[in-house]
């Protein structure tokens, strides 16, 4: 049998190393050779692949902040998440197998099994451009992770640890196409004295995908949108692919269902970003205070368990 995974990114590249530890016959394709995209690179720790990351930090503490104002923080004894070294991760798993392809798949024909593993990039889908710096500063400028709302927008700014005396900062908006001069501007008022030594873009998927044929990650849809993780979901579901395929099972049909709850939490938080965009500014600021001072929905939001039962 042969098998092609079209992108190598979280979800292509973990489904790659795991059919190549079994040896199977598969051939990775993507555009670029080496893995770098911006993200937050945070994951709740609640979750480790197969093929360990390399942890750079450990989180205990959050702050959230709107409209320049704190809000309220959280601490925990052990760390709720762990910053990674997702490039690292991600282009050492490519390098675990033996058929990388720079390059795009021109003659799927020759394969049995083609998965979809192309993240955002798919024209049929609703997107939300997300910028992200890396900052050097002062090491103990900034504690934990800050999460700073605009209710004037949909969306927030982040303070994310890096590495030590650097800082991940981005943001992103709904309805700002270009967020650049926002997280700028941002970076500027937020610390006393800094270097920006990598400035970057991507596109982060926050609406639903209608067809999910053969499709995992964010291929798939599968990506929180009131955090933007995805991270874990795409590996989750690579995961699910691969014992579709050592199964011989029909990978669509299991993909449905032991996707079901993973999509259905996606979906509800895609309805809320809905109802929360709609809402006057003056709303939102109300909603916001009154769940943020609930430990019980900071502790859900941190790890994207949010239900109806959270929010009542």
């Amino acid at each position: 049998m042969r098998i092609a995974i079209e992108g190598a990114g979280v979800g292509g590249s973990y489904l790659y190393y795991l059919l190549s530890e079994k040896e199977r016959n598969v051939d990775l394709y993507d555009s670029s050779q080496c893995y770098y995209k911006a993200c937050g690179e945070a994951v709740p720790n609640i979750y480790m692949p197969k093929f360990p990351w390399k942890v750079i930090d450990e989180i205990h503490d959050f702050s959230f902040i709107l409209d320049g104002k704190g809000l309220g923080e959280i601490s925990y004894r052990r760390p709720k998440w762990v910053i990674i070294d997702k490039s690292g991760w991600i282009n050492s798993m490519r390098e675990a197998g033996t058929s990388f392809i720079k390059g795009r798949l021109v003659n799927r024909s020759k394969y049995d099994i083609v998965i979809r593993a192309y993240g955002p990039y798919d024209t049929k889908r609703e997107t939300v451009t997300v910028v992200r710096a890396i900052v050097k500063a002062s090491p103990n400028e900034h504690k934990g992770v800050i999460f700073e709302f605009d209710s004037r927008f949909s969306g927030f700014y982040w303070i994310f640890p890096s590495q030590r005396g650097f800082y991940n900062v981005g943001g992103g908006f709904i309805g700002i196409k270009n967020p650049v001069e926002a997280v700028m501007q941002y970076i500027k008022r937020v610390f006393k004295q800094f270097s920006v030594l990598d400035l970057r873009g991507a596109p982060l998927t926050i609406g639903g995908v209608k067809n999910r044929e053969l499709r995992i990650g964010e291929a798939r849809g599968l990506v929180y949108p009131l955090t933007g993780e995805g991270i874990r979901p795409a590996a989750i579901s690579a995961e699910r692919a691969f014992e579709a395929i050592e199964g011989s099972m029909d990978i669509d049909a299991y993909l449905e269902k032991k996707l079901a709850s993973l999509q259905g939490a996606i979906a509800f938080q895609r309805n809320i970003l809905r109802l929360y965009s709609a809402l006057p500014a003056r709303i939102r600021q109300l909603a916001f205070r009154h769940l943020v001072n609930s430990e019980h929905f900071l502790d859900n939001y941190l790890v994207d368990e949010i239900s109806p039962r959270t929010l009542i």
